[in-house]
């Protein structure tokens, strides 16, 4: 992360405003060629496909977006930045009025979170030259009846659902009643730019690099050397974590909580590494990218262990006071995970698809001790 000066760090600010409210929020897509370089690059999840280039890729994202919720609304719940960094989170909710990653449109009224990192380039105007984005695509799946609710792996309840999901596929068809270009009267308008939203304390070089030390903690200790009796020292009495509905239906509250929460994940995946790819600390902020690795050798969820590998990508947002995480925002990318452990089916999937995705689950669960075993090996050789 290269430093910017003041006036370039508000340009990228201001650019990144307007992308996401002009852009995304007020459907204005041509936008894009002035607010993104020629040679940007947006990193896609690897099941959406290949990155996006350029103002190209950005206005074809964002018409594949529209075109499924024409509706969407864009709530930024936070925007802040250091050097040439720029995070944002955000609160998305639509109605399903045409095709998505392949699901036809249903009809229902979705709410799903978001956070994206932006590289902005140091130059006039100060345009987007890189995009992290993670959302969360399973929860919105299962939301339109398009993947089962986590731990429905039970071979009379994963039946049941692929059997109701297959006939509601086959007989329920919800028209686009919003033809594409959207013609509504509720289009939004571009909000004021109002700076960042958060992290703006000013704060020592010695401050920034305490506020990040608890977060390095979780991930090189609390995370990679299961180390899960340190949560009393990195996180706050007062802690409330935020992951999306489908992964942890309340927040989590206190050290306990999350504690619990390691736990479980280490349950699941006892040989888990994480990798801190990029930082960004502002004020009481800290930001990260990581890349998480291992293997589904346990319970998780209510799914039984596959023995499947996985990487996972996923951006954090932490508050800090005191030293201490007393806030933390997570965004993973779940549905990989899932669908590398084939417990969802294919975005898309057609009715005989929902079938046969049954049939692969009940195979993969079958010879899963297989593959465990060959895992704990490799682990002892």
């Amino acid at each position: 992360m290269t430093l910017a000066t003041e006036p370039a760090l508000r340009a990228g600010l201001e650019t990144v405003w307007a992308y996401l409210h002009e852009c995304v929020g007020a459907r204005q897509h041509a936008l894009a060629d002035r607010l993104v370089t020629r040679e940007a690059r947006l990193h896609n999840p690897p099941w959406l496909g290949p990155d996006g280039r350029g103002a190209a890729g950005v206005r074809d994202h964002l018409v594949l977006l529209h075109r499924a919720f024409p509706d969407l609304r864009a709530e930024v719940d936070d925007l802040f930045g250091a050097g040439d960094r720029v995070v944002a989170r955000l609160t998305h909710r639509g109605t399903h009025r045409g095709p998505w990653l392949g699901v036809p449109a249903t009809g229902r009224e979705v709410e799903f979170s978001q956070t994206l990192i932006f590289r902005v380039e140091d130059g006039p105007g100060g345009r987007i030259a890189e995009m992290w984005q993670e959302a969360d695509a399973l929860g919105t799946l299962i939301t339109l009846g398009a993947a089962p609710p986590l731990g429905t792996t039970s071979a009379l309840r994963a039946l049941g659902w692929a059997i109701a999901a297959a006939h509601h596929r086959a007989h329920h068809r919800v028209p686009q009643d919003q033809p594409w270009p959207w013609r509504g009267t509720d289009r939004q308008h571009t909000a004021a730019f109002r700076g960042a939203l958060s992290g703006t304390a000013p704060a020592s070089a010695d401050l920034l690099e305490a506020n990040v030390l608890p977060l390095r903690r979780w991930i090189a200790e609390c995370v990679n050397e299961q180390a899960v009796h340190i949560c009393q020292e990195i996180f706050h009495e007062t802690y409330r974590g935020h992951s999306p509905p489908h992964a942890e239906p309340e927040p989590l509250r206190g050290p306990k909580g999350y504690e619990r929460f390691i736990r479980g994940i280490l349950t699941g995946f006892p040989d888990a590494k994480a990798t801190i790819e990029d930082l960004i600390p502002v004020g009481d902020r800290v930001a990260c990218r990581v890349r998480m690795t291992g293997t589904h050798l346990g319970p998780y969820r209510g799914l039984p262990p596959t023995g499947r590998p996985f990487t996972l990508g996923q951006i954090v947002i932490c508050r800090i006071e005191d030293g201490k995480i007393v806030e933390s925002w997570q965004e993973i990318d779940a549905l990989g995970l899932m669908l590398g452990f084939g417990v969802v089916p294919r975005p898309g999937s057609g009715s005989a698809g929902y079938l046969l995705w049954f049939a692969r689950l009940a195979a993969t669960l079958a010879t899963a001790p297989r593959r465990i075993a060959a895992a704990h090996k490799g682990a002892r050789a």
